[in-house]
């Protein structure tokens, strides 16, 4: 008696009905060769995958899969550079993807690359949310940015049921040619070509109460405090009196930075940019410049006046540094004008903004803050006040909380006489 024929499962696909390799899943092809998926980082068309060595970004251009490393290296490309680069025979990865070594059922995996549905859905739930209301600020008060600020963009923010912010994201986008009767026009369905345009594709709802568990109760390992809904692209706001595309060449500067809360930080501690005539642009942690940003910031370049200023923030680690100087090419080619580049003291430029305002010091750098701190700790000795005591270790515990402090002044700190009852820096 022959044995029944195996059945194939959804996710698997027989190798010789494929001659391109890069048509296939990759995130799943991974998930079955000891890759775990990463739900908290993946967007619904970006799925993040890892093991011990590797972060990976999995994205989809003209149906084949790519893959990005997050570490900034250039290790990115297909199914084939993804082996090449590790030495591994691509036969085995696909054998152990058809044979199912991993029950991706089981895992509870999401339907990636799903766009267009997903992205009319998710841009409807976005019209349909509140306006923002000044009235509900507390998002915007706890990072230091003041109404007056956010009155420039509020018409494109918007406010869930929970009071969480929310920002659009736009990106470069191939929309067909349709008559008045929102139709493909007849006879010309083999040469129309379809215009490309920057749309709305998706938002980030930025939480107002982190998220510090999963589904089944366990701690995260980092809070989460952003969910995005949709396909990810750049966050952008425009001054609110520049909404018309026909306004595009009024707009004098553009800030871009990882996100757009370190866009706004940017004009909250600088008041000589003027935020009626300034675009923002937040990169929302999308370190794949090639294939994520570069074709929407061209566009972007395309419209706007070519005299503009344009200014880089990007974060004081490695991954920001080197996407800041992915960007400085870019612009240098694009303008023949290098940007003004910041480089922030902290982690970022909220982190500075907070610091700014907690300190007092319009500028951050070592011997400012050595020199307040300084005096903050002789103010301490000297006195004994009660209260004034308790505020000025207080602002020390804060200022450690965004610029660590160095372990000598932690030590002349801890040497004072005080209460027994007061813990050490």
């Amino acid at each position: 008696m022959t044995s029944p024929p195996k059945q194939v499962r959804s996710n698997e696909f027989k190798p010789k009905a494929f001659t391109d390799l890069t048509l296939l899943p990759l995130h799943k092809i991974l998930l079955c060769n000891g890759f775990k998926l990463n739900k908290d980082s993946s967007s619904v068309n970006n799925p993040v995958v890892f093991n011990d060595n590797d972060k990976l970004v999995i994205c989809k251009k003209e149906g084949h899969y790519l893959y990005f490393n997050t570490d900034g290296s250039n290790d990115r490309g297909n199914i084939i550079n993804f082996c090449k680069h590790r030495g591994v025979n691509v036969s085995d990865l696909i054998k152990n993807y058809e044979n199912g070594n991993v029950d991706l059922e089981s895992h509870q995996i999401p339907q990636y690359f799903n766009s267009e549905l997903n992205s009319a859905q998710t841009i409807k739930k976005f019209n349909e949310m509140s306006a923002y209301n000044r009235n509900n600020n507390e998002f915007f008060a706890n990072r230091g940015l003041y109404d007056a600020l956010i009155n420039e963009y509020d018409t494109q923010i918007k406010l869930d049921g929970f009071g969480d912010v929310c920002f659009p994201h736009f990106k470069l986008s191939h929309i067909p040619n349709i008559n008045k009767n929102n139709s493909l026009q007849e006879g010309e369905l083999q040469t129309i070509q379809p215009k490309t345009m920057l749309t709305m594709c998706g938002y980030t709802k930025r939480l107002k109460f982190p998220l510090t568990k999963n589904t089944n109760g366990s701690i995260k390992e980092k809070p989460l405090k952003q969910i995005h809904y949709g396909a990810k692209g750049l966050e952008i706001l425009k001054p609110n009196g520049l909404l018309n595309p026909t306004d595009s060449k009024q707009i004098k500067q553009i800030v871009i930075t990882e996100s757009i809360i370190d866009s706004l930080s940017f004009l909250q501690l600088f008041s000589n940019f003027n935020p009626k005539e300034t675009m923002l642009i937040g990169t929302c942690g999308d370190f794949n410049f090639e294939i994520g940003l570069k074709p929407s910031l061209e566009a972007i370049m395309k419209i706007l006046n070519p005299d503009i200023r344009i200014v880089l923030g990007f974060d004081n680690d490695t991954k920001g540094r080197k996407f800041s100087e992915e960007f400085e090419r870019f612009i240098l080619e694009k303008t023949k004008k290098a940007p003004m580049v910041y480089k922030p003291f902290c982690k970022d430029l909220n982190d500075d903004l907070k610091l700014s305002q907690l300190t007092g010091l319009k500028k951050l750098n070592n011997d400012s803050l050595n020199d307040f701190l300084e005096k903050q700790l002789l103010t301490y000795k000297k006195s004994s006040d009660t209260l004034k005591r308790k505020n000025i270790l207080e602002t020390f515990r804060k200022i450690d909380k965004y610029k660590p402090l160095k372990e000598n002044f932690k030590n002349s700190f801890n040497e004072i006489n005080k209460h027994k009852a007061i813990r050490e820096l």
